[in-house]
């Protein structure tokens, strides 16, 4: 049913994708960690939720001192992630104003601001929401039926609610942000789909070598390990490594390459490998020896990988997009196909 060379550089695509995929989703972290992507994507969903003139509510919600107190990064100091409890104690002490919580006031400013806004759009009294989100917490004010604790237990429902759409939304853009590092990633890596397969099946050792990596890898990373982003980064440069060496795999060049050619086939040869279609016409017409190159040679040589190899780089990107838990299930599914063909193979 499967052929074994076939299945081989099947698990060999898998394990490159699934690396690739790890070191995304590395970078990615450490992106949206710097950028405050999490933080900036909660205070969206939390300003669709309180929609208010000049976004005064959002400003007292962002200011009161328990939000404050949870922080966040320095490029955006706003915290990423707030417990539901929290939402709903700060959002009901903004709604009272100044002085003890109570019911009163609470109902007072959902009231005048559902009913109510300025001549110019505004609203009429200040610390008001806009009407469509006062209507919605008047609905949940008179389901709590007046009860301050009922209230919050409603809007603690309503902020999981909306949380789970921010995900959604969250996990769309980082779904974009590693499509574009993966892309990168592949053309700086030469970890064009199209050449991987190609070496793969037309190369013994590094299809076998390829398996061997893949099953130690398995082996090593069994379902519920670590995957906290320092254990993940240990343990992806050596395989990372080990497998870009064994495909030849890298588009930035080193200083110097050497070249040989074969007396009969006529055919060149480089050490480290490289793309002979992305060499200038100079470097062509070297037969044998050592081919130096400066940083703008190899720029050149880059940037003319993007050209040859651009929809190989965007299946691997696309692939790369899947994220690494997606090809860590389907190479354990692989390896397990494979031990039952061995099986099978030795009982025939």
């Amino acid at each position: 049913m499967f052929n074994s060379v076939a299945l081989q550089v099947v698990i060999g695509l898998i394990f490159i994708y699934l690396l690739y995929s790890l070191l995304a989703t590395v970078l990615s972290e450490m992106i949206a960690t710097l950028l405050g992507l999490r933080a900036r994507n909660l205070m969206a969903a939390i300003s669709r939720m309180l929609k208010s003139p000049n976004n005064e509510v959002i400003e007292n919600f962002y200011n009161h001192p328990d939000i404050k107190s949870i922080g966040g990064t320095r490029l955006f100091p706003k915290p990423s992630f707030i417990k539901a409890a929290t939402f709903s104690k700060v959002l009901s002490e903004v709604l009272s104003g100044d002085g003890p919580v109570t019911g009163e006031k609470i109902s007072a400013v959902l009231k005048v601001s559902a009913q109510t806004t300025g001549c110019n759009g505004s609203a009429a009294m200040p610390g008001a929401l806009e009407p469509e989100s006062a209507a919605y917490l008047l609905g949940l004010w008179e389901q709590a039926q007046g009860d301050v604790l009922k209230f919050r237990q409603l809007t603690e429902d309503w902020f999981n609610r909306s949380m789970e759409r921010a995900s959604e939304l969250y996990k769309r853009k980082i779904q974009l942000v590693l499509l574009i590092l993966g892309f990168c990633l592949a053309w700086v890596f030469y970890a064009d789909t199209f050449t991987i397969v190609r070496k793969l099946s037309v190369d013994k050792d590094a299809r076998e070598k390829m398996v061997l990596l893949s099953d130690a890898y398995v082996k090593a990373n069994p379902a519920g390990a670590d995957t906290s982003l320092t254990e993940t980064q240990k343990r992806l440069t050596s395989d990372m490594v080990s497998a870009n060496t064994i495909l030849g795999l890298g588009g930035w060049l080193p200083d110097k390459v050497t070249v040989t050619m074969d007396p009969k086939t006529k055919e060149k040869t480089y050490s480290p490998e490289l793309d002979p279609n992305c060499l200038s016409t100079t470097d062509l017409k070297i037969f044998s020896g050592k081919i130096t190159f400066d940083f703008g040679e190899k720029l050149a040589y880059l940037l003319r990988l993007a050209w040859y190899h651009f929809f190989g780089f965007l299946i691997t990107a696309v692939a790369i997009s899947l994220g690494a838990p997606f090809w860590f299930d389907l190479l354990n599914k692989a390896m397990k196909l494979r031990t039952s063909v061995k099986e099978i193979t030795k009982k025939e």
